[in-house]
C-alpha cells in the first residue's frame, strides 16, 4: 500500500489526519506471466548506497531526494532521537522523523530532528514530503505537528530549521503529504485534508501557495465527488497553470471514485481535464510530468491486468493509455512520479519485480517500459515508493523498508542507484 500503514498505525490513531494515504492496493502476489514484460538489463548497475538504522538515525524514507552543493538531501516519516508516538508495548516508537544529506560515498548525516508536539515543540512532525530548493534554501512540509495540522518549513543544509507556516484545517489546508513545486518565486503544495467539512468532515483536499516569507493562501479547496478528493501528490507547473491529480473522486469505483486530473490557475479557477473509469484507462492517478505539449503520468491501479497504468493527456483532457504494467515479474502500483531524462521516464514501483518488492524502471514516451531493477527485499531495499533524482551520472531514490533487519525485522529502508 502506498504510504505503507504498518508503520504509521498509531499516527491514525492520534491524529485526524491520517498519516497513512494513498493507494487502495498492496503489491499483487500473482505469479503469472506478465503480457509484455521485459527483463532487466544486464547491463544495468544498481547500488546500495546507505541503509537506515532507525532510532536515532532515520527510518522510512518515502519520499524522493534533491541534489545540492554536491550532496543528496531527503527526508525520513519516521527516526530521530525525539519520541513522537509509542508504536507498541515493549517500548518500541516512532520518531518523529528527519532531514538528512548524504553524499556519493554513502556518507549520511541526519542535519535535523523534528521534535514534534509531543516534546513541547511546535516544529513539525511525520515528513511525508520531500525538499524543495529556492534560492539555496531547502523547504518542505510535515503532515502533523505545528498548530496540529502540519506545517511548511525551510531548513538549511547545515540544519537550521524555521517553521514558516503552521497550517490550521478546517478552511485551511490540512496534512500535506507531497513535495512542493517553485514557480515565479512562489511555493506551491497539496493537502490531503483541509478546505472545509467535506469528505467526512476533515475536508477533501487543497491546492496551496505560501511564500518564502510565510503567507499562505488556499487557491482552491476540493468539494468531493466528481470535483475530486485527496491529493497525495503534488501539482506541476505548465504553461502558466498548474497541473495535478486527485487520488479519489470523479466516477467510478464505488462511492470513492478513480480520480481526476486537473487544472488550476494561479488565481484559483479550476476545471477537471479527465475522471478515471477504473477499468483499462486506470485508477488513482499520481502527479504529472510535463514533456513537450503533453502531460505524463501513472495510476496506482487499473488496466489491463490492474496493476497500474502510464498514460498521456492534453491540456483539453484527451488520455491515451500507452502501457499496462503486469505485476511479476514488470511492475505493480507505479506510486512515483515521474523523471523525463535523455528521451525516457523513469522511476519506481511499489510491487512487482521477479520477488514482488518493487522495481525501479524506464519506460519511453510511447509506452517501452523496461524494469531495470528488481528488489529482492533484503539488504538491496523493498518497497521503493519515491521518485528518481539524477546526480553524478546516475539515478538515485530510496526504498521504504528493507536494508537490514532492523525496524520489526523488515529494514528501516535505503538509499539505492541505478545506471541505465
Amino acid at each position: 500500500m502506498k504510504r505503507s500503514c504498518l508503520l504509521v498505525a498509531a499516527i491514525v490513531t492520534a491524529t485526524l489526519l491520517a498519516a497513512c494515504g494513498g493507494s487502495h492496493f498492496a503489491p499483487s502476489t500473482s505469479t503469472s506471466a506478465p503480457l509484455a514484460a521485459k527483463a532487466h538489463s544486464s547491463s544495468t548497475a544498481y547500488e546500495l548506497l546507505y541503509s537506515f538504522k532507525g532510532t536515532p538515525d532515520g527510518a522510512s524514507p518515502l519520499a524522493g531526494l534533491i541534489a545540492l552543493h554536491g550532496k543528496l538531501y531527503g527526508t525520513t516519516l519516521n527516526g530521530s532521537k525525539n519520541y513522537c508516538s509509542q508504536s507498541c508495548s515493549n517500548g518500541c516508537y516512532l520518531g518523529c522523523g528527519t532531514v538528512f544529506s548524504v553524499d556519493a560515498s554513502g556518507k549520511e548525516d541526519v542535519i535535523y530532528n523534528f521534535k514534534g508536539n509531543l516534546n513541547s515543540a511546535q516544529d513539525g512532525s511525520w515528513p511525508f514530503a520531500g525538499l524543495t530548493e529556492l534560492k539555496g534554501t531547502l523547504y518542505g512540509t510535515t503532515s502533523s505537528g505545528g498548530l496540529g495540522d502540519g506545517v511548511v518549513y525551510t531548513v538549511t543544509p547545515s540544519g537550521k530549521e524555521k517553521v514558516l507556516y503552521s497550517f490550521t484545517g478546517g478552511t485551511d489546508a490540512q496534512g500535506s503529504e507531497a513535495t512542493m513545486i517553485v514557480a515565479k518565486g512562489t511555493l506551491y503544495g497539496t493537502s490531503v485534508y483541509g478546505g472545509g467539512s467535506g469528505c467526512g468532515g476533515a475536508g477533501c483536499g487543497t491546492v496551496f501557495s505560501v511564500s518564502p516569507a510565510g503567507k499562505e493562501s488556499v487557491l482552491y479547496s476540493f468539494a468531493g465527488g466528481s470535483d475530486g478528493e485527496r491529493l497525495y501528490s503534488g501539482v506541476t507547473y505548465f504553461h502558466g497553470k498548474l497541473y495535478g491529480a486527485t487520488l479519489e473522486g470523479g466516477s467510478g469505483c464505488g462511492s470513492a471514485g478513480c480520480g481526476t486530473i486537473f487544472e488550476l490557475s494561479l488565481s484559483g479557477k479550476k476545471r477537471v481535464l479527465y475522471r478515471f473509469g477504473g477499468t483499462s484507462d486506470g485508477a488513482y492517478p499520481n502527479g504529472l510530468t510535463a514533456v513537450g505539449g503533453l502531460l505524463y503520468g501513472t495510476t496506482e491501479g487499473g488496466g489491463s491486468r490492474s496493476s497500474g497504468t502510464f498514460f498521456s493527456i492534453t491540456k483539453s483532457g484527451k488520455l491515451q493509455t500507452l502501457y499496462s504494467f503486469q505485476d511479476i515479474p514488470d511492475g505493480n502500483l507505479p506510486a512515483a512520479n515521474l523523471l523525463y531524462l535523455n528521451g525516457n521516464f523513469y522511476s519506481t514501483t511499489v510491487g512487482g519485480g521477479t520477488a514482488g518488492d518493487g522495481t525501479a524502471y524506464e519506460i519511453s514516451k510511447t509506452g517501452s517500459e523496461n524494469v531495470l531493477y528488481s528488489f529482492k527485499g533484503g539488504n538491496d531495499g523493498s518497497d521503493p515508493q519515491a521518485p528518481t533524482t539524477a546526480f553524478k551520472g546516475a539515478l538515485y531514490s530510496t526504498t521504504y523498508t528493507g536494508g537490514g533487519t532492523g525496524c520489526s525485522g523488515n529494514g528501516c529502508g535505503t538509499i539505492f542507484s541505478v545506471t541505465p
